[in-house]
């Protein structure tokens, strides 16, 4: 409970007043604080619940990817697009289960972060979803983005601005969001 505590007081002092931002955003770059900005592990310190402290500092190790979401006779596996690694999602997690609902023949792609448990594995709730439209485009970028030698993160991101870029923009084809010069520019470029 002291972690939920420290992590709302930080968010409640942070937050940007009158700001309006997608729920999916705004839970997403929570996520990417908690874990990838050090958050959990800087609060890790200051909780006296050592259950609590260790579950801080999984989340500092949580896997970030592009994921698909299917049922494997009984067992929820999430498969990463960018790296091939497949995690056994936890029944108990309630927002693996929402995805899973949500999954159909057109399922889309979805970046999260996954964290592992000693049962197996649990989303963050910052999930995004890609237009299922984009799932071929998704596929191409992610072997491009790799090919340029893109870090996970470079290349999760990008997709990101990708998604965000055809979510806001009105009357935009998805071929024009998702395509490999929005991955930016080829690595080393600049010093030509």
């Amino acid at each position: 409970m002291a972690l939920r505590e420290a992590f709302l007081r930080r968010c409640a002092s942070s937050a940007p007043r009158g700001a309006v931002e997608p729920d999916d955003r705004l839970r997403a770059a929570w996520d990417d604080a908690l874990t990838t900005g050090g958050l959990a592990a800087e609060l890790a310190q200051g909780l006296a619940d050592p259950s609590e402290r260790a579950l801080a500092r999984v989340l500092s190790r949580a896997h970030r990817g592009v994921f698909t979401l299917s049922r494997v006779g009984v067992h929820r596996i999430a498969r990463d697009a960018i790296s091939g690694a497949s995690f056994l999602v936890l029944e108990r997690d309630d927002i693996g289960r929402e995805v899973l609902a949500l999954s159909g023949e057109d399922a889309p792609l979805f970046e999260a972060r996954i964290v592992a448990a000693t049962d197996g594995c649990a989303l963050l709730p910052g999930v995004i979803f890609h237009p299922p439209d984009a799932t071929p485009l998704i596929t191409d970028l992610i072997r491009v983005g790799l090919e340029r030698g893109m870090s996970r993160d470079d290349l999760c991101d990008s997709l990101l601005r990708m998604q965000h870029t055809f979510r806001t923009l009105s009357r935009i084809k998805i071929g024009y969001a998702y395509k490999p010069e929005a991955l930016g520019p080829l690595l080393g470029a600049a010093e030509r």
